[in-house]
């Protein structure tokens, strides 16, 4: 049965492999310069959540924990860290409601922080 997919030929997979390597070489010198920043957003989103946690978040830090968890959520996809993207979301939410948070609640922020800060300490794995 004819495929609908048209295979690649042997002439434009060195072509293919070259832009890939070069993409993934570019994403690597992006994500060497971001680092710094987006392991500093990952800690301030820490600090706000211990300070949650303890029920000391003031107003001014809440806002910059929806700020860097909003600019986490923007860039960590970038990196070929999705599931980055989606915890950094799931922390903006969290932050930003306007009601106090539950014991479950806190219990679920401290837990997707620290899978964040995993993932980026782990950084982009561009052979996954």
């Amino acid at each position: 049965m004819p495929s609908d997919k048209t295979a690649p030929t042997a002439a434009s997979l060195p072509e293919e492999q070259s832009n890939e390597q070069k993409m993934q070489s570019m994403i690597s010198a992006l994500w060497e310069r971001s680092r710094h920043t987006v392991a500093e957003r990952a800690r301030l989103l820490q600090n706000a959540g211990e300070l949650w946690n303890e029920n000391r978040l003031d107003t001014a830090t809440k806002l910059r924990a929806v700020d860097s968890a909003h600019k986490l959520a923007g860039v960590l996809g970038t990196f070929g860290l999705p599931r980055g993207t989606d915890l950094a979301r799931e922390a903006e939410g969290l932050f930003g409601q306007s009601t106090p948070p539950d014991k479950a609640e806190i219990e679920r922020l401290q837990v997707l922080l620290a899978e964040l800060t995993r993932l980026i300490d782990r950084g982009p794995n561009p052979t996954v």
